[in-house]
């Protein structure tokens, strides 16, 4: 059997908490280079994992002609540098999100990847989770109707002064929700009013638009979208949650019915309920949807690598990696306007 051979670039924690642990389980990986600037950390990736080597310079991985993909598992400063030399050297992508720090970096991305022919695929990990699939299903098969309103949740247990050192909440875990919402609504956001962000990230007027860095300061963002589709989002994004939280909670109200994803008083992942012609005072029928529990993650990279295998597309691309960054630059004008703001195109 054909295998993928992956140089991955950073072994910090969260390649070693979800990436690698999934990416080793994926039948059709081979894990060949192992990269940090700390040695240890690239050492130690190797032992735990089975690379085959390891090395403290990434452009080893771009020169390995045997190399098909690269995952880019670093902080947000080098993302836009290895994305766009990683294209260049014709690997295929697995990139951590946010994918740059602003709309114009995004774009030069996505530029390089349609150039060179790769595919880049985004770490949205929501989106594969298994809940997240069984709601997609059930929206796709009707059975709550038109989808009217999504309530979305990002919370977690970070420490609380820490949110600006990873860019503020909405562009590190908040990111998360803006693509779960498209890919389960199936529409994209197209305008946003920031009610609340907090602390306020003093930004001077001329500091927004296609340039502009869009790392922040807050710890949490109160967030009102309108979809393509007409429906609308109430997002809520918590940086710091003291006891046990899920990384989301979600509810998917449509025409007929409603879905509940993590919903935190039940212990079904997806629990929904539903009447045939959607009177709001009828009688609903509820029940647990089936859910396929798979190893944490283990969707997310098998899929990467399916569509490297077989030529599929079942994977996010850089346009969906794109998408975080229009809401949240959208958001932060909204902020400073007081006003709705229409996310910017690509």
């Amino acid at each position: 059997m054909k295998k993928i051979r992956f140089g991955v670039i950073g072994c910090g924690s969260i390649a070693n908490e979800y990436h690698l642990p999934a990416l080793r389980r994926v039948e059709g990986a081979q894990l060949v280079w192992a990269c940090d600037l700390i040695e240890e950390r690239a050492q130690k990736a190797k032992d735990d994992f089975g690379f085959e080597k390891y090395t403290l310079d990434y452009h080893d991985i771009l020169n390995d002609s045997s190399i098909d993909a690269v995952c880019i598992f670093t902080k947000i400063e080098m993302h836009a540098t290895l994305c766009i030399e990683a294209a260049a050297a014709g690997k295929h992508i697995f990139s951590q999100k946010p994918f740059a720090y602003n709309i114009e970096e995004g774009r030069k991305i996505i530029r390089a990847v349609d150039e060179a022919g790769v595919k880049l695929t985004p770490s949205f990990m929501h989106s594969y989770m298994d809940g997240s699939i069984a709601a997609r299903r059930i929206v796709e098969e009707g059975k709550i109707g038109e989808i009217r309103h999504i309530r979305m949740r990002n919370a977690t247990k970070n420490p609380f002064d820490s949110a600006p050192g990873y860019g503020g909440c909405m562009m590190d875990i908040g990111c998360h929700g803006m693509d779960l919402i498209h890919t389960v609504a199936g529409s994209s956001i197209e305008e946003v009013f920031a009610l609340h962000l907090s602390p306020r990230d003093e930004k001077r007027r001329e500091e927004f638009g296609e340039r502009a860095n869009l790392n922040g300061v807050e710890n949490t963002a109160i967030l009102n979208y309108r979809l393509a589709s007409g429906a609308t989002v109430f997002h809520e994004v918590f940086w710091t949650q003291v006891a046990q939280t899920n990384r989301f909670e979600m509810e998917i109200y449509g025409a007929k019915g409603v879905i509940y994803l993590y919903n935190p008083h039940r212990s079904d992942i997806v629990y929904y309920g539903w009447n045939l012609d959607g009177h709001p005072r009828k009688d609903i029928h509820w029940q647990a949807a089936p859910v396929d529990p798979q190893f944490f993650g283990y969707i997310h990279h098998k899929t990467f690598v399916d569509d490297l295998l077989n030529g599929t597309n079942n994977s996010k691309t850089a346009r969906d990696a794109f998408v975080p960054l229009q809401v949240v630059e959208a958001a932060r004008r909204s902020f400073e306007s007081g006003r709705i703001e229409r996310v910017l195109g690509i």
